[in-house]
């Protein structure tokens, strides 16, 4: 505050100082020039013999001194506020070095009036003494002069304040400049680099202005280490981080002496967009995008207009990877305002862009034109842009055009690119010649890389799988499948965060589901059920693996990096003024995971279960997997005791499944598609598999389901047609996996004590952030009022109550858990935010009993990635919670309390989870016979 009135205080005394400057210049007289400045700008006044000058006649000096001295407090102002931390600095190593400092800070100030005296000087004219000119000049115009030694005297003033930084900041360029070729000539991790970047960490506490001279060193150091593969090292990433605003280059980083800064942070976000591609982790493609846009930014004068043209190009590159909702247009529009200074560059990231998916054909066309154009340089998405626009249009001249620029390229001595090589596996595929001597050797030169690429070899894996299944080797086959799904989820790791392990999983080429069907019309039964349990619910199988792991006290390591890794995502880009908060951590995960899986290889962890104990999992009753693909579809009734049962549903497509579970979801044709589709549902599944486990089903009635693909937003207990339907003939529940259900098994204990009960109604929900609102649900009071009626010591959360937090706190403690809220595809809806996946992931809920979701679509997996089960029913059951009741669409506010209450009245009559839903439910239907879609979505998880 100090520092703000004195800025305050001398800004108004130098304006004052205009106005009174201006007024005295318009009422002065003036001395004769005497031929001093000749008649340049002066007129001559023959009744007082005077010469004057030009700017004196008129008042509008009484507004221009005060505006010249305003600009100058102004900038001196803008300087002073710029760098103040750094003049506090400066001044407090003044009195540690006060002959240095104090001496340069001396010379420094008396510059600027040295410097104006040297030019009185020069101009002296022939004839007259300097001291006579100097006079002279003061005192014919005294408001001028006062004006220029004002300036004069702030400037002064001003370096005498930034003398002490200044000199501390200047001498150390050459400094950081011999540093910064010494990392270009030499390896990042030599010992000497990493001592000056210890010694540079230090500095940052006391001199915070060295930000601009050393980032382009940190950042070239950084750029060395991810390009050779090599850990991130804590100390740059530390450094850089200190660094204010690091997104944004100096203004003056033009005339500055460490040219290369603007370079440096250019190509660290290069960089950044190529570990992205190369590790999967979108935390440094965010912080590269933001990195790209800080440098778009700087107006052209200060980045040069080309430069600044190939910044947008690459952001337009990093925004086109990203692919947000509006990330597309704006990549088109930097693309389209570079291409006027940069053409070149900017058809070639046009045609990137074209080459996106789902871009039309006449896209596809412009972008190979485009490629052919330079194809010298661009022969990799050439290659590509003709592979995608093959399998659009299925035109063989397209095919062979590619296969024959990787031909060519492969010959090329030396050549290694497994880029290229990837797309010559693909092109060949394509030509389904699987024995082909060409695809053999392109086969074994995979083979022949020490470490390809999870995707190169995803890919190789799948066709020697295929080539195994012509050839008749069925074992063999199996085997690369099973690798391939193995692959898939080794690359999916606890590196990285939940979100980039779902974008993984998505990019296999061979779906669970196909491995599972070519294992069923081989009749390999079994491995069908294993190859389905290795490649489905991976996220969770993680999560599991993590809380199961025992530590024990020999191993304190292990339960430090099982609490990192059980972080669902790591920090946002940019969050706070960290710029690389998300890189970093993203780093420091990807190491921490290979280290757990290092320590679990050890401890023998991590490993999946085999069919002779997952049958184990169907020891109440028998679970049906329903395998849905794009080959066939099936049922696998697994029991306990005896063999798997196949049975065929040749009436049953996966493109049916996907039609149901999109009808289910819309709101207005629900009621007509529910009542469309159950008798088709049991025509061609639920009947054909009753009929094959009535003689297996016990005498409590009990069947598990476990669909696959889109089949998991369809309830199959709704099947039914006249008189026949699941509902009447089998208690349902459903299970993720078969391993999921068996661990439940495993934990389900029933309670000889009162249960503790936790009850949270939201009736009325504020709108969210992002402008989202939700209508009141009028029964949500009802509901919950209806329960502790029946349980009085349950523990109540109600309206302003209802917070993520005071959830999370509570759950651990409850055995028994109901919701009465809103719920979205991003978990249950509460006062303050979502209680969602990422929020239920890092709890241990061990133990508890049964949560019933009184929300909407509180059991719907994700569109992109169905087999994960990612819902919230999913999350409580997997961390702990044994029974689970969940919905599979929006459900009527006042069915809530008709559910909820006959529920607990028969779970509290001792009747398990399942059977009270089940009753719920026929009673439920008696009310509504002609509307399924009011007793249908609600579904029960557990054993």
């Amino acid at each position: 505050m100090r520092f703000r009135a004195l800025i305050v205080a001398i800004v108004v005394a130098l304006v004052a100082w205009g106005v009174w400057i201006g007024w005295r210049r318009h009422t002065l007289a003036f001395l004769p020039s005497e031929n001093v400045f000749g008649n340049v700008g002066y007129v001559y006044d023959p009744v007082t013999d005077r010469r004057i000058s030009l700017v004196a006649a008129g008042a509008i000096m009484i507004v221009g001194y005060p505006v010249l001295i305003l600009i100058l407090a102004g900038l001196v102002t803008l300087l002073f506020k710029g760098h103040a931390a750094d003049i506090k600095v400066g001044w407090r190593a003044l009195r540690v070095r006060p002959v240095v400092l104090g001496g340069g800070t001396a010379v420094v100030a008396v510059l600027p009036s040295t410097c104006l005296l040297v030019g009185y000087a020069v101009h002296a004219p022939e004839g007259m003494t300097f001291g006579t000119y100097l006079r002279t000049a003061l005192f014919t115009d005294i408001p001028a002069t006062a004006t220029i030694f004002g300036a004069v005297l702030v400037v002064t003033v001003y370096l005498m304040a930034v003398g002490p930084w200044m000199l501390d900041y200047l001498p150390r360029v050459l400094r950081w400049s011999r540093m910064h070729r010494m990392i270009s000539g030499k390896a990042a991790h030599d010992d000497d680099v990493a001592a000056a970047v210890a010694h540079l960490e230090q500095d940052f506490a006391v001199r915070p202005y060295r930000a601009q001279l050393i980032v382009s060193v940190l950042a070239q150091m950084q750029v060395a280490k991810l390009d050779g593969g090599e850990p991130l090292d804590e100390a740059i990433l530390r450094t850089m981080a200190l660094i204010p605003s690091l997104e944004e280059p100096a203004w003056t980083h033009r005339i500055s002496p460490l040219l290369y800064d603007l370079d440096a942070r250019y190509q660290f976000a290069e960089t950044l967009v190529k570990t992205y591609a190369r590790s999967d982790s979108r935390a440094h493609l965010d912080v590269a995008i933001r990195l790209l846009e800080g440098m778009h930014r700087r107006p052209p004068i200060t980045t040069a207009r080309r430069r600044r043209a190939l910044i947008a190009l690459t952001l337009a590159k990093a925004l086109h990877l990203r692919d947000w909702a509006d990330d597309r247009t704006r990549a088109h529009a930097l693309v389209q305002r570079a291409a006027r200074v940069a053409p070149d560059e900017a058809r070639e990231a046009r045609a990137v862009l074209l080459l996106a998916p789902g871009s039309e054909r006449h896209e596809l066309d412009e972008a190979l034109t485009i490629l052919r154009d330079r194809c010298e340089g661009e022969r990799k998405k050439l290659i590509d842009g003709l592979i995608r626009r093959y399998e659009d249009s299925n035109d063989p001249a397209d095919l062979h055009e590619a296969l024959g620029l990787t031909r060519e390229r492969l010959a090329e001595p030396g050549e290694d690119d497994t880029e290229v090589l990837a797309a010559h596996l693909a092109a060949l595929g394509h030509l389904n010649d699987l024995e082909s001597p060409e695809l053999v050797d392109a086969l074994d030169r995979v083979d022949a890389l020490a470490d390809p690429p999870w995707r190169l070899a995803h890919q190789a894996t799948t066709l020697k799988g295929f080539r195994a299944m012509e050839r008749g080797d069925i074992d063999g086959a199996l085997t690369h499948f099973d690798q391939v799904l193995r692959l898939v989820n080794e690359a999916a790791s606890l590196g990285l965060s939940r979100a980039d392990r779902q974008s993984v999983l998505r990019q296999s080429r061979l779906a669970p589901t196909t491995a599972a069907a070519l294992a069923l019309m081989a009749g390999r039964v079994e491995r069908a059920v294993e190859l389905l349990e290795v490649s489905r619910t991976v996220i969770w199988w993680q999560v599991r693996e993590l809380r199961g792991a025992d530590t024990g006290d020999h191993a304190p390591r292990l339960a430090e990096v099982r609490a990192a890794l059980r972080q669902p995502n790591y920090p946002e880009a940019g969050s706070g003024q960290d710029v690389l908060a998300a890189h970093r951590h993203a780093m420091t995960r990807a190491e921490l995971a290979r280290e757990w899986d290092e320590m679990v290889q050890r401890r023998a962890f991590g490993h999946r279960i085999r069919f002779a104990e997952l049958r184990e999992a169907a020891r109440g009753g028998p679970v049906v997997m329903i395998n849905t693909s794009t080959r066939r579809c099936d049922a696998i009734i697994v029991l306990a005791d005896q063999d798997p049962i196949h049975v065929p549903l040749p009436g049953l497509t996966e493109s049916d499944a996907t039609v149901w579970a999109e009808g289910l979801l819309h709101a207005e044709t629900r009621r007509m598609n529910v009542r469309a589709i159950a008798p088709r549902l049991w025509d061609i599944v639920a009947a054909p598999v009753l009929a094959a486990v009535e003689p297996h089903l016990g005498p409590s009635r009990r069947i598990w389901w476990c669909p696959t693909g889109a089949l998991t937003s369809v309830p199959v207990h709704m099947a039914g047609r006249d008189e026949d339907a699941v509902l009447d003939k089998v208690v349902s529940s459903y299970t993720p996996s078969l391993w999921s259900l068996l661990d439940a098994r495993r934990g389900d204990r029933t309670s000889t004590v009162e249960p503790t009960m936790l009850i949270t109604s939201l009736r009325d929900t504020p709108p969210r952030p992002d402008g989202t609102t939700w209508a009141a649900l009028p029964h949500a009071e009802e509901e919950a009022d209806l329960i502790c009626a029946r349980i009085p010591a349950a523990t109540k959360l109600a309206e302003r109550e209802a917070t993520v937090a005071a959830i999370r706190a509570a759950l651990p403690g409850s055995t028994w858990a109901h919701f009465a809220c809103h719920g979205d595809l991003r978990g249950l809806v509460l006062q303050d935010g979502s209680l969602g996946i990422d929020e239920l992931t890092d709890m241990d809920l061990e133990g508890n009993e049964v949560a019933f979701l009184s929300a909407c679509v509180t059991a719907v997996p994700d569109s992109q990635n169905l087999d994960e089960a990612l819902h919230p029913a999913a999350a409580l059951h997997l961390q702990g919670f044994s029974h689970v009741i969940g919905t599979l669409w929006h459900i009527r506010s006042e069915d809530g309390p008709t559910v909820a209450d006959d529920f607990y009245t028969h779970l509290l009559d001792d009747t398990s989870p399942a059977l009270a839903l089940h009753r719920a439910q026929r009673r439920l239907r008696i009310v509504a016979p002609d509307d399924p879609a009011r007793w249908a979505p609600f579904v029960h998880i557990g054993p």
